[in-house]
């Protein structure tokens, strides 16, 4: 009996625990959810405020780019043409409209109308003043809208020359504001010091904040009007008040435009939910461990059965996903694999990687990431066969057990998958396209299962090298190439001593004549045994090792020797371009080494051209504008290679000086046949022309090529269709011998 009264009095003691942490961390939980909804309102208003402003600079950039373009055009000299062209733009961009206002205060649309000073002289003197203007809310004089006014001055030699404009509807800049609505909870804000509503998200039904708020009562500690004080001297806050029976919190931040605001507000009606549920949560976990504790062998026998659940989970099951992990995947794998080959179907193991999810989580963040992966999974997993295994293996790696009773059947399938799964809509609509890869093994021998995998991620190497291949199966050719890169790796340091790499020089002609005014060095590897090795195989092996740096100076030093031979024996002399990778150009001290070298060579800074690729130039915009600048400062100059390879921005040349601007061969050939490139090739040479850069066209291979190019504006030509790269004897030649004539 007395052992009965001691458990009693053990277990109502341990209910009285369970009680008392359940109250206590009831408290603990309504508290941290207050604070983290005071946190997340500040982070939803930042992310508010710098989601405008960006909208803001970009569409003003949008506008910047337009008054360079109409300040060499020649349009503002015909209105006819002027308001043609400003149609023609309006429909590459989202502005409801588009205008030009002249000095005189007329102003021109680009649906043909005028009125008379459309931007009032307060506003042309304000964008004069702040190179840009953007107005407050105001009605569009043909729709009747609510719409917002952004303005570039455009000036030129001193002379101001008019304002581009554009008009956008306040319903425009809602829906960015939707984003940030917290799901529909909350209401997003852009308004005035003052307190006039810019735009809001969902649409209010009154103009002014502060109207409002004087009739909310505010949390301790919070004054009447600190929000309206706070705006008044620039500053941002947090305020807490009820209105209307509901309480609410507010955060405030200030725009970089017109002294706007953006105002974030959430009701803690969602907070007080999650509290009261969290209660009721922990009064079921309360009775739940009273009636376990009633029932001790139960509660004993419950324990070891969640604990082994647990464990399981632990062991064999991705906790993100709830699919099975790799160590599930890799136990199943042998027994699904030997029943479908019991049924003589042949099965393959298929790795599957999302490409660059990295940026999509610095982008969205690591909670909608999340979602995503568990979307991919889901996509993955509804297409499975019966028999058929799915796995996540790592963050964004997927791993997939496929029968495979066709090699194209299953390339089209996993295709199809990769589709699917890539379509990934968040709230609100607005899709993110995902790109995925993936690498499959055709499971033709008993090997180790870790080499199966291993041959997969080869193939989805393969994928991931050819641009526009989602798909690619394992073979031993790809394998040879692979084990071919580390024959160069293991030999390349050697064929250096062995000065088996060679100097070879391409011209850079005259259009009309031919005649050689430069060139750019290029290396060569004849190998003892191969032969002639195309720089294609092993360049890009080098940039991944970083032999790329000490086959750059070996370049550089070569192209100096042959400049100071040809000074020495009075030959003619062009200046030579020079080739640099990312890895010399992140490196401090590599423009003063470059000097001194040329110093110890005697050879004059102004015939070495340092020629930077596109995308080392754009990979780092202000640490290529600091190279640039001192390269120019101890006199070489300097080549923007390859443009038009990627996606270069004609803006940020406004900011980087280049003595020349090299168009690559592949932005040349896509003008081949189509009008509308030609225009762009067109007006790409006229704008770089404009900032001060000669151009250098390479690839020319055509007389057409050559004749197009010329007309345009074209300095020099570098290609087949003039000469082929030379050995340094055969450049020399070719050179001397165009002297002679």
């Amino acid at each position: 009996m007395s052992g009965f009264r001691r458990s009693f009095v053990l277990i109502l003691v341990a209910v009285m625990a369970v009680a008392a942490g359940s109250v206590l961390y009831w408290q603990q939980v309504t508290q941290r959810l207050a604070t983290d909804a005071r946190e997340s309102i500040v982070v939803v208003s930042r992310e508010l405020t710098d989601n405008f402003e960006r909208l803001l600079g970009a569409e003003l950039q949008v506008l910047t780019a337009l008054a360079v373009s109409l300040e060499e055009s020649g349009y503002l000299q015909q209105k006819t043409q002027l308001v043609s062209y400003l149609s023609r733009q309006n429909r590459r961009n989202s502005f409801e409209m588009m205008g030009f206002q002249f000095p005189s205060g007329e102003a021109v649309f680009s649906n043909g109308a005028s009125r008379r000073n459309f931007l009032s002289a307060k506003e042309v003197s304000f964008a004069y003043e702040h190179s840009h203007y953007v107005s407050e809310k105001r009605k569009d004089p043909f729709s009747q809208k609510d719409i917002l006014v952004l303005a570039i001055p455009l000036r030129s030699h001193g002379e101001n020359l008019g304002i581009v404009f554009g008009t956008q509807s306040v319903d425009f800049y809602a829906d960015t504001l939707a984003s940030n609505s917290m799901h529909g909870e909350g209401l997003s804000f852009i308004i005035t010091q003052e307190g006039n509503v810019v735009v809001s998200f969902p649409q209010v039904q009154f103009d002014n904040v502060f109207e409002i708020a004087k009739n909310a009562v505010f949390d301790r500690g919070v004054a009447p009007g600190q929000m309206q004080k706070d705006m008044t001297l620039g500053k941002d806050g947090l305020t807490g008040y009820a209105l209307n029976g509901h309480h609410r919190f507010s955060s405030y931040r200030p725009l970089a435009y017109n002294q706007w605001y953006g105002l974030s507000v959430l009701p803690t009606q969602s907070m007080a939910e999650r509290a009261q549920e969290l209660m009721v949560l922990s009064l079921v976990i309360c009775l739940s461990v009273i009636g376990v504790l009633v029932l001790l062998l139960i509660f004993i026998l419950r324990m070891q059965h969640q604990s082994s659940r647990a464990l399981f989970q632990l062991g064999f099951v991705d906790p993100l996903t709830q699919t099975d992990n790799l160590s599930a995947f890799q136990l199943k794998f042998t027994k699904a694999a030997e029943e479908f080959k019991q049924k003589k179907v042949p099965v393959a193991l298929a790795l599957i990687n999302v490409n660059r999810f990295k940026a999509v989580n610095d982008i969205y963040g690591f909670e909608q990431g999340d979602q995503i992966l568990k979307q991919v999974a889901q996509a993955l997993q509804s297409d499975l066969a019966e028999g058929e295994l799915f796995c996540r293996s790592g963050a964004d790696v997927f791993l997939l057990l496929l029968a495979c009773p066709d090699r194209e059947e299953l390339g089209r399938r996993v295709d199809a998958m990769l589709e699917k799964a890539g379509r990934f809509c968040r709230s609100g609509g607005e899709c993110l396209p995902l790109s995925l890869t993936c690498g499959i093994y055709l499971v033709d021998e008993d090997v180790p299962f870790y080499i199966m995998m291993d041959r997969a991620n080869l193939a989805w190497a393969s994928a991931k090298r050819h641009a526009g291949k989602s798909c690619a199966f394992y073979d031993e050719a790809y394998r040879r190439e692979i084990v071919n890169e580390n024959k160069i790796e293991s030999s390349m340091e050697q064929a250096l001593l062995d000065q088996e790499f060679k100097l070879y020089l391409q011209p850079k002609c005259d259009f009309k004549t031919g005649i050689t005014h430069g060139a750019e060095a290029l290396v060569r590897w004849l190998h003892p045994e191969k032969g002639l090795v195309p720089p294609d195989s092993f360049i890009p092996v080098f940039e991944k090792n970083g032999f790329v740096l000490k086959l750059d100076l070996f370049v550089l030093e070569e192209s100096l020797r042959c400049l100071k031979r040809w000074m020495e024996e009075d030959r003619p002399v062009v200046p030579i371009g020079v080739n640099f990778s990312r890895l010399h150009l992140e490196d401090p001290c590599f423009i003063d080494q470059l000097a001194d070298l040329a110093d110890q060579y005697a050879v004059p800074h102004a015939l070495l051209e340092i020629e930077l690729t596109e995308s080392v130039v754009f990979g780092n915009v202000e640490r290529m504008k600091q190279v640039i600048d001192g390269l120019h400062e101890k006199g070489f100059s300097v080549a923007m290679d390859d443009f038009g390879s990627g996606y270069s921005s004609l803006n940020v040349l406004k900011n980087l000086y280049f003595d020349c601007i090299k168009l690559d061969k592949e932005f040349l050939a896509r003008g081949e046949g189509n009008p509308r490139m030609r225009q762009v090739i067109s007006g790409a040479v006229k704008m770089i022309k404009g900032l001060g850069s000669s151009i250098v066209a390479e690839g020319v291979e055509t007389r057409e090529q050559a004749d197009f190019l010329s007309r345009t504006g074209c300095d020099m030509a570098q290609g087949y269709f003039f000469s082929r790269p030379l050995p340094v004897a055969d450049f020399e030649k070719r050179l001397w011998d165009e002297t002679r004539k």
